[in-house]
């Protein structure tokens, strides 16, 4: 098969490439059409979503500056109310420990919490105030070219003080609370015990002097504070413990009291039925301290030679080393009376201490001789209420003097028969120490000088006093 040769052959093909270049061109303006169409829809879609952001934003921004006064009103008073309840619970508690939990170091950090939240609590309230911006938003689109304005409004930012401040405030004072109720729990837990041990021995001691229908009112009241210590200091009023103690306290203060009285009362009658009457006679008292000791076993031959009453405030150690000796005085016909266990102040110890140096030396007695003291003098005169409070609900009457022959001082026998010589009178009641040898030496001429005066010799017990009946 031959190939045409010639112009018309060499002309055939060009039409159809420039159908080509046709198309294409078609296709190209197809896609850039496309392509214009979906940016436009894609940038709609993104205003849209600008717009509902923008109109969000105002939204919050406009009911925050409606709403916030109020919100923090709300929050603050919230707070406020749970503040004011903290204080209130800690105040009283506070109040109530003063004199009951003795450690500073409890009691501080609630009043330090105590004084920071009344300082909130009374603090003026403000509420700041800032302003809150929606910044205006433009659309970049040329054909249809819109913008959004600016908006400021004005919003509430809380409260000073804040209430996060008095939340904390709050929860420090309710710790800081709790920390002085367990404190004061655990305090008058060992009160009642102390009380219902007190009451306890009472009952014991008083029930064959008195009978059981006097001692209901105490009875009843030690079995309710022991059912109250059985419980724990976790169960424990403090209140209710407290008032409970302060009963047991009083009733077994009183019963003693009566019985106290009622003993001095019957020696004293015993006495005038012997035919002395310190109402009428020139009575006075002859009392010796601290022993006893190896002297004391001479100043006895000396008062049986006297026939002379004497009366012997032993100290609960010497006692429980010589009982024999305090067996003797009491064999003597002498009167025993408490003076402590080692000889401390009185006033400088705590109630369990005070209870302990009488106790022991009560007991030591009671070993010793067969007789209970109903006398106790303090050592160096060291007394107050508190004392002698704790003394009377031990069953002891607290005794003094009113002659210090001031022995210990001169350990001069002449010196000390002078001081009495000058300054006895009705009613004396005078203070010497057997443990002194000089003392000793010179009571055979003391009593001689009272007698030469008319003064007659009693134990402390049956003195008078001028309105004494």
């Amino acid at each position: 098969m031959s190939t045409p040769h010639g112009p018309d052959a060499a002309s055939g093909p060009g039409p159809r490439r420039r159908a080509r270049r046709w198309w294409i061109a078609a296709i190209v303006a197809v896609l850039v059409a496309a392509g214009a169409v979906v940016a436009g829809v894609l940038e709609h879609r993104a205003w849209v979503g600008t717009v509902a952001t923008y109109e969000a934003e105002v939204a919050r921004v406009t009911e925050d500056a409606a709403t916030s006064r109020a919100r923090a009103e709300e929050a603050y008073a919230a707070s406020r109310d749970a503040l004011d309840d903290a204080v209130d619970g800690g105040r009283p508690v506070l109040a109530g420990s003063e004199g009951q939990v003795g450690d500073p170091a409890v009691r501080a950090p609630l009043a330090a919490a105590l004084d920071q939240a009344e300082r909130l609590r009374d603090a003026e309230v403000t509420y700041p105030v800032s302003t809150r911006t929606v910044e205006e938003v433009t659309r970049p689109n040329l054909f249809r070219p819109q913008t959004l304005p600016r908006v400021e409004a004005e919003v509430v930012d809380g409260s000073d003080p804040a209430p996060a401040e008095l939340h904390a405030a709050a929860a420090a004072v309710t710790a800081a609370t709790a920390v002085v109720v367990e404190a004061r729990q655990e305090w008058a837990l060992e009160e009642l015990q102390a009380a219902a041990t007190e009451g306890r021995d009472a009952l014991t001691e008083l029930r064959p002097q008195v009978g059981a229908a006097t001692l209901g009112e105490l009875d009843a009241a030690v079995t309710d504070a022991e059912a109250m210590t059985d419980a724990g200091a976790d169960a424990l009023d403090p209140d209710d413990a407290v008032a409970l103690r302060d009963t047991l306290l009083d009733t077994t203060e009183t019963l003693w009291t009566d019985r106290l009285d009622q003993i001095v009362a019957d020696r004293r009658r015993a006495a005038r039925a012997d035919g002395v009457d310190c109402r009428e006679d020139r009575c006075v008292a002859l009392t010796f301290d601290d022993g006893p000791v190896a002297e004391t076993q001479r100043l006895l031959r000396i008062l049986e030679r006297k026939d002379a009453p004497a009366t012997f405030f032993m100290v609960g150690d010497n006692v429980a080393a010589r009982p024999e000796i305090a067996r003797a005085v009491v064999d003597g016909g002498h009167l025993v009376g408490n003076h402590t266990w080692n000889h401390p102040q009185l006033t400088t110890l705590d109630d369990g201490e005070v209870r302990d140096e009488i106790r022991r030396t009560q007991d030591a007695v009671t070993d010793a001789t067969g007789s209970t003291p109903f006398l106790l003098r303090p050592p160096y005169g060291d007394v107050d209420g508190r004392v002698r409070s704790l003394a009377t609900r031990t069953g002891l009457d607290v005794v003094l003097w009113s002659l210090d022959t001031r022995d210990w001082e001169s350990r001069d026998a002449r010196e000390i028969r002078r001081r009495v010589r000058a300054e006895v009178e009705p009613g004396s009641n005078i203070l010497l120490h057997d443990i002194h040898a000089t003392s000793v030496d010179a009571v055979p001429k003391i009593i001689a000088d009272l007698r030469k005066e008319n003064y007659v010799l009693v134990t402390a017990d049956l003195l008078v006093g001028p309105d004494e009946p």
